[in-house]
Formats: structure tokens, sequence, C-alpha cells
């Protein structure tokens, strides 16, 4: 039985004027999510993994149901927290199991070679102190060749509604990269993924959005309604 937490997520293309005049109302009935810097913002930085044969690039280009993908990501270029995640995807609806990994269990992740197995315990390289998220990872990294993909980086404001556990993101200047094995280094060369004054809108809850929220959001007029994945987004573009 599936006992994760799935939640409603919903996605949106605007121009950054109306995400001004959006976030200007929301301030007022909305708080700033706690991990927020000075600014009211911090940097995300996700590295994506795929399978030989891009398996998750294409699920999610077709719509399939049911299906994850894995990413490590760091905040604020702090790369003292680690953390691997796994996002799934049912049924028009999200979940995510995340666990901190060490900069060691990074190497291990993320190498070329094959991954040593987890099975034999604490005698496998890296097993003493892996997640099972982690595990699981390396797991799937033997079976289906997970490599590392893309890095996608963008500047975040998060608000919180407690009401309908509600999450209202705002997500500027996506940009990408290919060189993945400069994840955790400076110096990473990007390229821009959505025109220029053009960022992203999302809204996650449970059950059910507040209709404050949905009346803050009508105000933005550019507001198009989109499904498309950051990840997919950059294996286009993101050539840099």
């Amino acid at each position: 039985m599936d006992t994760r937490n799935y939640r409603n997520e919903l996605k949106f293309l605007c121009r950054e004027q109306d995400l001004y005049l959006i976030e200007n109302k929301i301030r007022h009935i909305c708080r700033l999510d706690a991990n927020v810097g000075p600014g009211g913002t911090y940097s995300v930085k996700s590295l994506y993994f795929d399978t030989y044969d891009d398996r998750c690039y294409h699920e999610n280009q077709a719509g399939v149901d049911n299906r994850k993908k894995y990413r490590i990501r760091i905040y604020n270029e702090d790369t003292s927290v680690i953390k691997l995640e796994c996002k799934y995807s049912l049924r028009g609806r999200k979940a995510k199991e995340s666990c901190n990994i060490t900069g060691q269990q990074y190497e291990i992740l993320t190498a070329s070679r094959p991954a040593p197995s987890l099975c034999s315990g604490e005698r496998a390289e890296g097993g003493r102190g892996m997640q099972k998220l982690a595990a699981r990872f390396l797991l799937e990294k033997n079976l289906y060749l997970l490599t590392p993909k893309i890095i996608v980086e963008y500047r975040r404001t998060p608000y919180v509604y407690a009401a309908g556990n509600v999450r209202i993101t705002f997500d500027r200047a996506i940009r990408a990269s290919s060189r993945t094995d400069r994840f955790l280094g400076p110096n990473t060369t990007y390229r821009n993924i959505l025109p220029e004054n053009m960022h992203v809108l999302e809204v996650k809850y449970d059950e059910f959005i507040p209709a404050a929220i949905l009346e803050l959001a009508a105000a933005g007029r550019s507001l198009r309604r989109t499904s498309f994945s950051k990840y997919a987004l950059c294996r286009d573009y993101g050539t840099a």
C-alpha cells in the first residue's frame, strides 16, 4: 500500500509584473517560509538523474501516470547539507521522499562506475549510515544505469498558508547546465531556460485551495496554466 502523502500541484507561467502584483497581495495573508534568507528568497540547485534510455524524460513528456525521478539538491550553494530526493507523480498528484547524504555518499551516488551494492549492509562501501532512500537509489542505479543528466537552478520566494496546507512559490531565473560534474563546485556555466521576464508560479495544497488564495492568484492577468517539468524543459534547452 502506498502511504506517501500526495498533494495537488498547480504550475503557471507568469510575467514578472504579474508575479509582483500577486506577491504584493499574497504577503498580506500568507507568511514567508521560515527557511528564507534576509532577502526573502533562497536559491535551489538540483542535479537530476535518468536512465540510460532517458525513461524519466520520455515518461514526463508523454504524461505517463505513476512515475518518479531522483535528484540531489542543495540550497544557497551550501554543500554542508546535501539532500537526495525522489519525486513521485500519481494521478496528477505529487509526493516526495527526502534524506540527507554526506559528501562521501554523494560521490558514491554520482560515480560513473557501477555503484557498490548495499545488500551486504555495513560491509559495502558507503553502507554505514546510508538511509533507505539512498540504498534504494543505489539499487536502481545499478539496475537502470541512472546517471546525472542536468543541473537545474533558480531563485525561489516561498509563502505558506495554514488553511489547506497551501504552499505558494515564485521561481525566478530558471537556468540549466549540462556540466553535472560541477554540481557542488563553483563556476558552472548556465543557460537561461525561459524568455526574459517569464517565471513560474507554483501552488501546492492538500485537498482544497482556500477561496482567498484563488482570488489573489486571479489577479495575475498573464497566468498560463502549464504541466511542464523543470527537468524536462532544462533537458530540452539546457545544453550550456
